[in-house]
């Protein structure tokens, strides 16, 4: 009789595909939507490896005692990967109308969060809460992958649009990040 760790591994080579492939073994790998290789070290690969970095960040707030904020960041994070697979080479499914609206909704959300906030007269300190300290910690995540974004892109449609909605979403993890602490008990840290 075969052992449980065995029949996993027989069902497993049966039904998926394996994670390692050693096709980029030579210091070059494909884009999902691509059979051309790329070297490792091209620009698309600081795009799309910071989006995915931004992702993981937001995921720490999966455990946020902030339903609120857990909930906003789950969406993000699935368009971010909406965001992963165009610059992966899928074409942009969602037209310029589905972002202005996606970008409208950033908009209402960083109103909502910064409404409950005290007003802003100096710069603060990040710091306070575990989750402000993850929404801070995104937020620069954040502006990296929107410079990063600019750099690639240069500027072209439709990619305007998604640096756009990067600026957007850095505004709204800073508001959130406030929100958290308030919530939380913590209290701004002024930088003076």
């Amino acid at each position: 009789m075969q052992s449980a760790t065995t029949a996993v591994l027989v069902y497993a080579r049966k039904q998926m595909f394996k994670i390692y492939t050693k096709r980029g073994d030579n210091g070059t790998a494909s884009l999902l939507f691509s059979n051309k290789r790329f070297k490792k070290s091209s620009p698309i690969f600081d795009v799309l490896g910071t989006s995915d970095e931004l992702n993981v960040s937001l995921g720490y707030l999966q455990s946020s005692r902030l339903q609120e904020i857990k909930n906003v960041c789950i969406k993000i994070q699935r368009e971010l990967f909406i965001l992963g697979s165009y610059f992966a080479g899928k074409a942009l499914e969602d037209k310029k109308n589905d972002w202005d609206k996606r970008i409208k909704e950033l908009e209402e959300a960083i109103d909502y969060f910064d409404s409950k906030n005290e007003p802003l007269k100096s710069f603060i300190l990040p710091g306070g809460s575990k989750e402000s300290n993850y929404l801070h910690t995104s937020r620069v995540i954040c502006r990296r992958l929107e410079r990063l974004v600019v750099s690639y892109t240069k500027g072209k449609e439709p990619t305007i649009l998604i640096v756009k909605y990067l600026n957007r979403l850095s505004d709204l993890l800073f508001v959130m990040a406030r929100y958290s602490n308030k919530r939380l008990g913590y209290k701004d840290e002024i930088f003076e």
